[in-house]
């Protein structure tokens, strides 16, 4: 059986409220949550050793109230999934897998198999399967703690350009991102659905685990996918600000998005559009996966 995370285990959400593919969706994560400066992650840190949560920075976002766990409070907004409820068709090599807390080897030894050397140095090779989940359930919300990303962040500092009220990020800046858009972009969004469909029972105990008992960890996914895409394309300079160590967006209207969307931004237009590109394509595959096939409805944008 499954052990239970401790109370003070960083996946655990905070009480009262109880609240909570590999492959290229974990690159999807990833490229979303990291990317931090060296600095912010020294101070992040010092905030988790603190009990505080890490505030994912937009380009790094404003630092938000403390929290213990990756849940956003009851008032963060949650987008519809489509085709909720639709469950997935499993093969049946899926009554073989190892137990969740068993099953960091195979979920490594599957994604060798499509990211080669460079994708997994990128991983942190521990807890994949529960970080990958509460990384997803996060992107929505304002907030992802950095003790539970899957992977390690691109190196270097966010570059900016500019002072002042001409502060902004800086067009090179998206080179930092375009080797992992590039590992992403090169596996076949139907491998990638296929993998996670071979998985997707871990992802579900994970989601289980993680406070969700009576809904479905895909269906939550697929809400996640949907409100990604939504993320603005600014064609022009992105403005920030700096009122302390952080960067936050200068237009409060970008500074209120949701954590994924805002980390979409800052890897530059031509990245974010290449992410979005496969994006759609994954859940097209992912979605003629389903019973019944969801291959009729309209998707989101």
């Amino acid at each position: 059986m499954p052990q239970s995370a401790p109370p003070n285990d960083p996946l655990r959400p905070p009480p009262p409220r109880r609240v909570g593919w590999l492959v290229a969706v974990s690159l999807i994560v990833a490229l979303v949550v990291l990317g931090y400066a060296n600095r912010t992650r020294l101070q992040q840190w010092a905030q988790a050793w603190r009990g505080q949560t890490a505030a994912v920075p937009a380009a790094a976002s404003a630092p938000e109230k403390a929290s213990s766990a990756p849940a956003a409070p009851a008032s963060a907004p949650q987008p519809a999934a489509s085709a909720a409820s639709t469950p997935l068709q499993l093969p049946a090599s899926t009554a073989s897998l190892p137990a969740l807390h068993d099953s960091d080897a195979l979920v490594l030894h599957e994604l060798g198999t499509l990211l080669g050397k460079p994708g997994l140095d990128w991983l942190v090779p521990r807890r994949l399967i529960l970080h990958f989940v509460a990384t997803v359930d996060n992107l929505t919300r304002q907030t992802v703690p950095l003790q539970v990303w899957p992977v390690h962040p691109v190196p270097g500092a966010l570059r900016t350009t500019g002072q002042g009220s001409d502060l902004a990020i800086a067009p090179d800046n998206a080179r930092r991102y375009t080797p992992y858009v590039h590992i992403l972009t090169a596996i076949a969004p139907q491998r990638a659905a296929q993998l996670y469909v071979q998985l997707y029972p871990l992802c579900q105990q994970a989601w289980r685990e993680l406070g969700h008992p009576k809904s479905a960890f895909n269906d939550r996914l697929l809400a996640v996918i949907a409100n990604l895409l939504q993320a603005p394309e600014p064609q022009g300079a992105v403005r920030l600000r700096q009122p302390k160590v952080l960067y936050t967006y200068a237009d409060p209207a970008l500074e209120a998005l949701p954590a994924g969307q805002k980390i979409l931004m800052r890897m530059g237009l031509e990245n974010e559009r290449a992410v979005k590109g496969w994006l759609r394509q994954f859940r097209q595959s992912l979605q003629e996966r389903m019973r019944p096939a969801a291959t009729g409805s309209a998707p989101a944008r």
